[in-house]
């Protein structure tokens, strides 16, 4: 193929709808990546805020899922000893 021929094919693929879509495809997952390269400074803050604030609540949490679960076992041996004894 000549250089001509490839600049045709080029040229008609381009125009043609299909070519279209897949231009405009390509363009928009380039420019996404793009993009996606670094985030924003603020975004990113951001983002470290709400994880720590996220792992303080579930360091408050396990105590009263430790308690709760105690709880449950202590009423499910008393009714089982309850049960036996009458």
């Amino acid at each position: 193929m000549t250089l001509n021929t490839i600049a045709q094919h080029v040229k008609q693929a381009a125009t043609d709808t299909r070519g279209k879509v897949a231009g405009g495809a390509a363009l928009l997952v380039a420019s996404a990546a793009a993009h996606a390269q670094t985030a924003p400074t603020g975004a990113e803050a951001a983002f470290n805020e709400v994880q720590s604030a996220g792992a303080d609540m579930a360091g408050y949490a396990w105590p009263v899922v430790a308690s709760i679960t105690a709880a449950l076992i202590g009423i499910k041996l008393f009714k089982k000893f309850a049960n036996r004894a009458s």
